[in-house]
């Protein structure tokens, strides 16, 4: 089975949206789940997924009762996960669930497979060319000083083996949680391949991403990433 762990933290706007194209789209030749971790969400997210939970049974709701983050909201998903590879993606459609395809066949031969922006074929469409620039500049930093050979560090699409997924300690609540993730797999030499993205700029609801403030994240978790990277 390929467990599907997705975040979402009101995202109302968007959440019918998506849950219609996995069904639609996500074309596997074994069972899949979508599992939801409802964050603390102050909306309806949490209605239309139990709306989709009982015409579909491949979905599947975990809820907290208060926001803790995408780290921890992760780190929920991964618990729940039944199955034994574990795919990560957002909610909000820049991640098209057709790819979960080929996330999957990525993994043959590897233990985690990234859906990768800046490998070959890979990019940004509609993104702000400051973003991109600032994105680009913060996983060559990250590449240099943790010295990986991971083109997308930073990358929340990806495909994981399960029994390497559920041992990973999460302390980071925000984005930076993937950093987090990639160290783990980076420390143990596990073995990853990367294939072509065109991320997409968002077109519905609100991305909760906010530059300054994670920004100022990623700098106070570095002392942390080096420490664990070089002991």
């Amino acid at each position: 089975m390929i467990s599907i762990v997705v975040p979402a933290y009101n995202e109302e706007d968007v959440m019918a949206r998506f849950l219609d194209a996995c069904m639609k789209d996500i074309h596997l030749d074994q069972p899949f789940e979508v599992v939801v971790v409802n964050d603390g969400s102050m909306d309806a997210t949490q209605e239309i997924v139990r709306s989709f939970q009982e015409r579909y049974s491949q979905v599947r709701l975990v809820d907290h009762e208060v926001n803790r983050g995408l780290g921890k909201a992760l780190e929920t998903g991964f618990a729940a996960a039944k199955g034994d590879i574990v795919v990560t993606m957002d909610s909000d459609l820049t991640h098209p669930p057709m790819m979960i395809k080929d996330l999957v066949e990525g993994m043959k031969g590897v233990d985690f497979c990234i859906a990768s922006r800046y490998v070959k074929g890979g990019g940004m469409e509609d993104v702000p060319a400051w973003r991109v620039v600032i994105s680009r500049a913060a996983n060559l930093f990250f590449d240099l000083i943790l010295w990986t050979n991971i083109q997308d560090l930073s990358a929340g699409f990806k495909a994981y083996r399960a029994e390497h997924i559920k041992q990973v300690v999460i302390k980071a609540s925000g984005f930076e949680c993937q950093m987090e993730i990639m160290l783990y797999f980076i420390k143990n030499h596990l073995k990853h391949r990367e294939i072509p993205l065109v991320l997409k700029n968002r077109q519905f609801g609100t991305s909760k991403f906010r530059f300054v403030k994670m920004g100022l994240k990623y700098v106070r978790s570095l002392g942390r990433f080096l420490v664990y990277r070089w002991s």
